[in-house]
Order: C-alpha cells, then structure tokens, then sequence
C-alpha cells in the first residue's frame, strides 16, 4: 500500500511539503526559462498574464469563436487535457469564507447524488506555489471504502502492472483536481470592493470518467512527470498574472 502525507480536505490545516526535495519557490521558479522564452502575452482590460508554449486559450463555450466576450471575466487555458481557469470576477453565495468545493469544481461523476458529501472525502496535497498562494491538489483515494460510498466509486481502481520490469501496485490514488488559495483563504479569495470581484484558479483534468483520472501515486507528483509539469507551467502562470487596478491577492 502507497502512503501519501495528505491532509482530510475537511481540516482547516493543510500539510505543505517540507522535505529536502522541495526547493525554495524563488529559486525554482527563477530557472523556469520557458516561461521567459517562449511564452506570449494574453491581455484584457483587467489583466495581462504570459501563457508559455504549449497551452491555448479556450472560448467561452457560451461564446464559441468570439474570445471578446467573456461576461464572466473568466480565461480559460487547455494543455494536454488538462484545464486551468483562472476567474477574476466572481463571487460565492455560501456563508463559508473562501466558499464551497461546489462552487468552484464541477463533479459530474455517474451516480454521484452528493458532491459536497464526496469532496469532504478527498485527500489535499499543498505545494508552494509563490510567496502568496499555494497550490492544493486534491486526490482521490479509491481504496478507501468510504470514498467510495460517498463518491460514487463502484470499486477500488488500483491494480498490480509491470513497470520498468518490475511488478508494482498503482491506480488506487486519483488526482481529481487542484486549486490556487491564499495563506488563510478558501476556494476564493481576494477583495470584493471597489470594483474588484473576488478569484478562483483552479486545474482540472478533461478526463470524461473516473477511471481516466490521471494517477497520483507516491511520491507525488514526481510519479507522475506529465502533470507535474502541467502544474509547474500553471503555477508560472498564475504568478505571472498582473491586474491593472485589482490585488492579485
């Protein structure tokens, strides 16, 4: 059985990796030429962000083919089957600060009734991700019978494969998502007067059903060499992010 350091999405505390492995944000970042190199800049009335190479704008699928209009102030970037939303004019209706997991993710899963249930259920694994935010991904432990009660998951999605010529346990753990949040933020955060909406970032996969949710076994994500790299690309993105009259924070 893999073991992940992850943290109940329900407590108010989250785990941040601390291990040696982990380098400074600073530095990391620093020496993340791409985004320098071969990167363009995506602008609006608001906001101007660069987008490395790779990634694509998305229309408002409400708008197909006219990437002008956007009620929602919301720009949508696709790598790989993977979607970073980053909207800069939003808000919640819950009572709870920084909201609720349904307010910012869409779970269409099959024969899930309850999605709040379910997300009090998933495992969160918070990384650095700037001196301001870190990055949440939140993973779906298919192992555990209560998950899959209250998910909807009909079986345990692990299974016995060969890989490097050795025989290895993997796809129990399921990466659902992740998201952006402040030091004492939720799902949303940043200031809603004076003409600034609050925010939500967050990273998802396009996989069409649970099974084709990308693994996330330990140790995560360095598993896994394709997400972790769409997540150090969105985590570029997001610090690249400048708001002409907004805090980005």
């Amino acid at each position: 059985m893999h073991l992940l350091a992850l943290a109940i999405a329900v407590s108010p505390a989250i785990a941040i990796r601390t291990d040696a492995q982990v380098q400074s944000v600073d530095s990391k970042h620093k020496q993340n030429a791409h985004i320098q190199e071969s990167s363009r800049l995506h602008e609006d009335n608001e906001m101007t962000v660069r987008i490395p190479r790779g990634w694509r704008v998305l229309p408002d699928p409400r708008f197909p083919g006219n990437e002008s209009v956007n009620p929602s102030r919301t720009l949508r970037l696709e790598r790989n089957g993977y979607l970073l939303s980053l909207a800069y004019h939003e808000g919640h209706a819950s009572g709870i600060e920084g909201g609720r997991f349904i307010e910012a993710f869409d779970m269409r899963w099959p024969g899930l009734d309850d999605a709040w249930s379910c997300s009090g259920y998933l495992l969160e694994d918070a990384q650095p991700a700037s001196r301001h935010f870190v990055f949440v991904n939140l993973i779906v432990n298919t192992g555990d019978e209560n998950v899959r009660k209250n998910c909807a998951i009909r079986k345990n999605l692990g299974s016995w494969v060969v890989k490097n010529g050795t025989k290895q346990y993997a796809g129990e753990f399921r990466w659902f998502g992740g998201y952006f949040r402040t030091a004492y933020g939720g799902y949303f955060f940043g200031p809603d007067d004076d003409g600034c909406a609050q925010k939500v970032y967050t990273l998802t996969s396009e996989a069409t059903s649970l099974e084709k949710l990308p693994f996330a076994e330990s140790p995560f994500p360095r598993s896994n060499p394709g997400l972790e790299k769409v997540i150090e690309e969105a985590i570029d993105i997001v610090n690249s992010i400048h708001y002409k009259q907004c805090s980005p924070f």
